[in-house]
């Protein structure tokens, strides 16, 4: 029951998120790639709900590889424009990241990797990644040329301070050694300097597996 309670979360949820951002884009009210990354955030939260009501991965598995399909149709026959990435041809990030979760819950439900761990990839990748693009597009005037593409400055620091706050919330909840204040800081910072790297070093979107995947499984090599 606590599975399939999980799911109708989700599949209510997660629409509710996207339908928002969409309403947004269309009254105006933001650009689309503040829309996109709104998306990005709130679908990050879909790891709380697998951690709080999933007990087995096949029921964990449901969500991720039903949103790798629905993306997929949405890439292919551009459904939202709110999903959408400006450079259409060249970023297939809005499926990436659902391959990320199905890759995470494999290694979290049936494998060594703690649920909590894989719960930092998600949220470091959706909290820090996406609002480090929207302060970024927003505010990043100064901006460094990396593979073709470019990051701004104030981006990737958005992306260190708040992937490191997303870390040191985890671990102060979820880690045995959470209450010691000198491991939380350690942790938070060198994970989220891992995961701002990641960020930094990964063209055309494939930061949407590189993130969640290289940050969790560093965290759990080094401090798990």
């Amino acid at each position: 029951m606590s599975d399939l309670i999980g799911l109708l979360i989700a599949y209510v949820a997660i629409p509710m998120i996207i339908a928002g951002a969409q309403l947004l884009l269309s009254a105006h009210l933001v650009d689309a790639t503040v829309a996109r990354k709104l998306i990005h955030v709130g679908v990050s939260h879909w790891w709380l709900i697998a951690m709080r009501f999933h007990t087995s991965m096949g029921f964990a598995l449901v969500g991720p590889v039903s949103f790798v399909l629905i993306n997929t149709l949405v890439y292919r026959y551009h459904l939202l424009s709110a999903m959408e990435e400006p450079n259409h041809q060249k970023n297939l990030g809005t499926i990436y990241f659902p391959i990320s979760l199905i890759v995470l819950v494999l290694m979290s439900f049936s494998g060594p990797m703690p649920k909590y761990v894989g719960g930092i990839g998600v949220l470091v990748m959706g909290y820090g990644d996406g609002l480090a693009s929207i302060i970024g597009t927003q505010f990043g005037r100064r901006r460094v040329p990396l593979f073709g593409g470019s990051k701004s400055v104030v981006g990737t620091l958005t992306m260190g301070v708040v992937s490191t706050c997303v870390v040191a919330i985890w671990v102060a909840l979820f880690h045995a050694r959470g209450g010691d204040p000198g491991f939380v800081i350690l942790s938070a910072v060198v994970t989220a300097l891992i995961a701002t790297v990641l960020e930094l070093a990964t063209p055309f979107g494939l930061d949407n597996l590189t993130v969640p995947i290289g940050t969790a499984l560093f965290f759990l090599a080094v401090f798990a």
